[in-house]
């Protein structure tokens, strides 16, 4: 209690400024973005991550209900089961998740539109492996009771339905109406990269990091397995690696991890990219 009573006699002696300049370019930069959560509550926009190329959004602004039918379907025969597993994922995501934007669109409920009924997805060339090359471009058009989802390959698919499940938000669902994205990545690469040799990360955390950046659409997991430091990858053909160079018993990744990692990643549109250094 002395020790307390000793630090407020002293703050009762400082003398504080009455006004304060701020020079710092980034603390500028979160004032202003303080400003706007306390005093902008509501956006006339439709805040997509990451920004779309283009985003239109026909005046008046609405929005409709999501039915408590509906349904994602593509129209395109393929042999994609990673494009199967988003479809299953973002469906159930869309109807159960119910997001709450931090800075809602302002915009109306209409009464005069029909509930959304479906979102159908068609896709020029829909078994396109996922590469550096591969064209990840898409065109999503909501309107009512159909919306639609264009794109080259499977992969684009996956990022249009990540757009459209940031369109629908609220508890009943609503989804933004009268919208058209047009959305390609700026860049072939844009990845993560993660050293599990230096710090060992548990499967269901690899899992995590690759569903944040699906979320980011993000398409490269750069898996820097092995170095110097430790060797945690079990090589059927040479298993005295990863038992002597594993930083314990349980720090290690079976083959059946691996192909978990990476069947999740495509499921999410992310390419895992492993580097075995063998050692650093």
């Amino acid at each position: 209690m002395q020790i307390l009573h000793k630090y407020h006699t002293q703050l009762n002696h400082i003398h504080y400024p009455q006004t304060v300049t701020v020079t710092n370019p980034h603390t500028i930069m979160l004032l202003q973005l303080l400003f706007l959560f306390l005093f902008c509550p509501f956006s006339t926009s439709l805040n997509i991550w990451p920004k779309p190329r283009n985003l239109t959004w026909t005046p008046p602004q609405q929005t409709t209900l999501l039915s408590s039918t509906f349904t994602i379907t593509t129209t395109t025969p393929h042999h994609n089961n990673h494009l199967t597993a988003a479809i299953s994922r973002y469906s159930n995501l869309i109807k159960t998740e119910h997001n709450h934007p931090l800075i809602p669109p302002k915009t109306n409920l209409s009464n005069n539109l029909p509930p959304l009924q479906t979102l159908t997805i068609t896709i020029t060339n829909p078994n396109t492996e996922l590469n550096h090359a591969t064209d990840e471009s898409y065109t999503l058009t909501i309107t009512t009771p159909t919306a639609t989802l264009t794109a080259v390959t499977s992969w684009g698919a996956m990022h249009g339905l990540e757009t459209f499940s940031q369109l629908a938000w609220g508890n009943p669902t609503r989804v933004a109406v009268n919208v058209r994205v047009n959305d390609a990545p700026l860049f072939g690469h844009r990845g993560v990269m993660l050293d599990t040799s230096r710090n060992y990360y548990p499967v269901k955390d690899l899992l995590r990091s690759i569903e944040a950046m699906s979320m980011n659409k993000l398409n490269v997991f750069h898996w820097h397995v092995t170095d110097s430091h430790s060797f945690p990858l079990i090589l059927p053909s040479e298993p005295m690696l990863a038992e002597k160079g594993a930083y314990d018993v349980n720090m290690v990744y079976t083959v059946d991890d691996v192909k978990r990692v990476v069947e999740f990643g495509l499921d999410r549109g992310v390419r895992v990219l492993p580097e075995i250094d063998a050692p650093g």
